[in-house]
């Protein structure tokens, strides 16, 4: 040992681990550091005891002694905490250079880096109930942790640093799939109230709060929750109501559902139909009501239904239609009426009244029967009661031959009517009367002064005559007398049988 060479030590190039992200990664790091530092120098000395002091110790006689303090220790020696002594001796003995326990000492750290990770990440984890939805990734992340765990005791850094980072790989990945995990478990809530699951609402919203406590959308979610049984009750009293066709009931029941939770589709659903219905069933009993008000020619009454029933359902083909009818059944119904009335009024021989109700029905129909045929019987009538009347009224224009001539064809007209009815028996009567009356010759005297000349208009001139009888038939008359040197007189008179009639024209004023 004497006779051998001391060889200087060479540097061992060391580089630090990466500075970690927090404080706490950080301070942990140091606490780590010192300790290996210190440790590492303790070594450096060691060594150099070992090489220059114990030599000069240490006899070459005696190599047992070396070798039984180094079994001694190395059997004694336990993890990072034995004897360091003891340990150098052994590591010397085994070939370790300070270059293999900086590479430990980093593998160390990193491997102890990689767990603080883990466990951040874990105790986020099981925070958010990870353990509950998604056991296996996670009771696989726990293990992995655990083989990581027994590596490290084991000295076996890279090994360790591999199962932790495995398993950090796994939370990670946990980590990621939460935005998925949290958007499906609010999906099932949501569906759990649209199908009026109380108690599973209530788990998936549990649920929730412990994956995703800060979740804003939870804060409608929970509202929604908390009002379902009041919607469930509200849809079991609307279903109850429409199964006895109360439909009003139903969509205000159904309404009590929309406004406890205004988010609820299938309330809101279920209001749209509720209200379809409603307003089905009002359509149908504005139509059935309007066709009985047709029935019993309440036209009005019935076209005050069928327009509800159109407000009802705009574009609903069945009201136009039915208005339509009402206009034919009371189209129908007046020229019925009409038809009445001209028939009546024809029995009781109005027949001017029964013309003008013909004339209404063709402006309504202009190719009705009746009303035609109407009128063709019941002009002709109308005509021949007009001229009778006017014989009677107008019994002065008789002296007229021309008149009377004309008189006399239509009272021959009238009696050759068959079957003639009151009124023309009556006109018939008067009619002979009124001719006879006038066919009757009355006696006048004309009477004058010699020098004036007269005539009788439409009868005869007479000349100058100072006494002159007359055969004139009743009626109005009248003379005119005109002498040289005087002013004309024209005198009206009346001529009636059963009377004395007398006549004086003279001219008595001078011009």
């Amino acid at each position: 040992m004497s006779d051998r060479k001391e060889q200087p030590l060479s540097a061992t190039t060391f580089e630090p681990a990466p500075i970690a992200a927090n404080s706490g990664a950080i301070e942990e790091t140091q606490a780590v550091r010192r300790p290996a530092v210190i440790g590492l120098g303790f070594a450096g000395l060691l060594l150099l005891f070992v090489f220059f002091v114990l030599p000069s110790l240490v006899t070459p006689d005696d190599p047992t002694q070396v070798g039984g303090v180094a079994a001694t220790n190395a059997g004694t020696a336990e993890g990072p905490l034995a004897n360091p002594i003891a340990g150098a001796i052994s590591e010397v003995g085994e070939g370790r250079s300070p270059f293999a326990e900086a590479q430990e000492s980093a593998l160390r750290r990193e491997a102890q880096e990689v767990l603080q990770t883990l466990l951040s990440k874990q105790s986020s984890l099981e925070a958010l109930g990870a353990a509950r939805w998604a056991e296996t990734t996670y009771s696989d992340a726990l293990e992995r942790a655990a083989l990581g765990d027994t590596a490290y005791r084991e000295r076996d850094f890279e090994r360790a640093i591999a199962s932790y980072q495995t398993g950090v790989d796994l939370l990670d990945a946990l980590e990621q799939s939460l935005p998925e995990r949290i958007d499906a478990l609010l999906a099932t809530l949501t569906l759990a109230i649209e199908a009026g699951d109380l108690l599973a609402a209530q788990a998936r919203l549990n649920e929730s709060v412990e994956m995703a406590p800060a979740d804003s959308r939870l804060v409608d979610l929970s509202e929604r929750v908390s009002t379902l049984p009041q919607v469930i009750s509200a849809l079991e009293a609307a279903a109850l109501a429409e199964a006895g066709d109360d439909y009003a009931e139903a969509v205000a029941s159904a309404k009590l559902a929309t406004e406890a939770d205004p988010l609820h589709l299938r309330a809101q659903r279920r209001l749209s139909e509720l209200q379809l219905a409603l307003t089905q069933q009002r359509f149908t009993a504005a139509m059935t009501a309007g066709y009985a008000a047709l029935a019993q020619t309440e036209f009005e009454r019935a076209k005050a239904q069928f327009e509800a029933a159109a407000r009802l359902q705009p574009g609903a083909p069945e009201p136009g239609a039915a208005l339509a009818e009402l206009e034919q059944a009371r189209t129908q119904a007046r020229l019925l009426s009409i038809k009445a009335l001209a028939e009546r009024a024809e029995r009781e021989e109005r027949w001017q009244d029964a013309i003008t109700l013909f004339k209404e029905a063709l402006a309504i129909d202009a190719l009705i029967l009746y009303a035609n045929e109407g009128i063709a019987r019941a002009q002709p009538r109308a005509d021949l009661d007009e001229r009778l009347d006017a014989i009677v009224t107008e019994k002065n224009r008789l002296i007229d031959r021309r008149v009377l001539r004309l008189a006399q064809e239509t009272l021959d007209e009238a009696q050759g009517v068959p079957s003639p009815g009151t009124r023309l028996q009556r006109q018939i009567v008067a009619a002979i009367a009124t001719i006879d009356y006038a066919t009757t010759p009355v006696t006048i005297q004309m009477s004058s002064d010699g020098l004036t000349d007269i005539t009788v208009l439409r009868v005869q001139r007479l000349g100058l005559v100072q006494q002159q009888t007359l055969t004139l038939r009743p009626g109005t008359y009248t003379a005119v007398g005109m002498r040289n040197g005087f002013r004309d007189v024209r005198i009206q008179f009346e001529v009636t049988p059963g009377q004395l009639n007398a006549v004086d024209v003279r001219c008595v004023e001078a011009i």
